[in-house]
């Protein structure tokens, strides 16, 4: 299975292959939705109030979680723009979703054109897509984004073993939602892997990866994670770690199932639908706080914390 001391580290630290899984604690799903629960019933009562509130379900994922931090950046964040940092990331992954699914034996470099040329005729005639943003670039730039790509791509492969043909099965990018209050409020996230044993015996047996191609965002990089281990619990599927691997550096962070991390995950949901709440009654009732996240809002000229912000990162 391992062909490199990093792929082993990962077998024996990360797959844990071969130790006893736990199992989960009796109950957990129901007293992390009981966390949450008094914030969906006031969701409830702000959709009965406003049918407008009621047309879909209050949306949370990973990105309305970051913007916890500011209700100004929750309303008004800057319009998502793709830039090469991130377009790289996103073929990284998908060549990287090629190699896990069998394409490990082709030439790492082959591999990241195919996803080029899978991701460039992906909706090309959208401004918004991916697609549009590949086709806009001349030879010159096209060439460094793959060789870039490229490298990370084998540096993913120095870390991951060949699990083709063991008892396992890997899944790349698979949606996870969950469904809260009826269907007021939805939970969605897309991890980048999931490795799923095919036992079925009671024990958490499923182990998630998220991969990083950019620089470690400390926290917020844990809280993203946490979310995915708790929708997962939440869908049925406990995960016994989780982990993220820093594709750039060849460096795993994990956690194991513990009960306080995912009530943590829980208790982020709940403030993030309270946040609707509130925004939804009283526009005098939001609350703003300045930070490195201004750059991202649009308010940030007029804001005065992003104003005060500024005034402390000069001094």
């Amino acid at each position: 299975m391992t062909a490199t001391a990093a792929q082993a580290r990962l077998v024996d630290e990360v797959l844990a292959w071969g130790a006893e899984r736990p199992a989960p604690p009796a109950d957990l799903s129901e007293r992390l939705l009981a966390r949450m629960g008094p914030a969906i019933a006031d969701w409830l009562a702000v959709r009965a109030a406003d049918p407008a509130h009621a047309e879909r379900p209050l949306l949370i994922t990973k990105t309305r979680l970051s913007r916890l931090v500011c209700d100004g950046l929750q309303q008004d964040p800057e319009p998502y723009v793709h830039g090469w940092a991130n377009v790289r990331g996103t073929l990284v992954h998908a060549a990287i979703e090629a190699d896990v699914g069998g394409a490990r034996d082709e030439d790492a470099g082959r591999v990241v054109e195919h996803a080029w040329h899978r991701l460039a005729t992906d909706r090309p005639g959208d401004p918004r897509s991916v697609g549009a943003w590949l086709n806009a670039r001349d030879a010159g730039e096209r060439d460094t984004l793959v060789a870039e790509s490229t490298t990370l791509l084998a540096g993913f492969r120095e870390v991951w073993p060949e699990l083709t043909g063991a008892p396992l099965r890997v899944v790349a990018e698979r949606r996870l939602a969950v469904m809260l209050g009826g269907r007021a409020v939805r939970l969605q996230g897309v991890p980048d892997l999931l490795v799923e044993s095919p036992v079925d015996d009671g024990r958490a047996r499923r182990l998630i990866i998220d991969l990083k191609t950019g620089m470690p965002r400390g926290q917020r990089d844990r809280d993203e994670l946490r979310f995915y281990a708790l929708l997962a619990t939440l869908a049925g599927g406990t995960p016994f770690r989780w982990a993220t691997l820093y594709v750039t550096e060849g460096r795993v962070e994990q956690e194991d199932l513990a009960e306080p991390v995912l009530a943590t995950a829980a208790e982020r949901v709940a403030d993030a639908v309270h946040q609707a709440v509130r925004l939804a009654g009283d526009a005098a009732a939001e609350r703003l706080a300045g930070g490195p996240w201004c750059a991202g809002c649009r308010r940030r000229t007029a804001c005065p914390e992003a104003a005060a912000e500024d005034v402390a990162h000069a001094g």
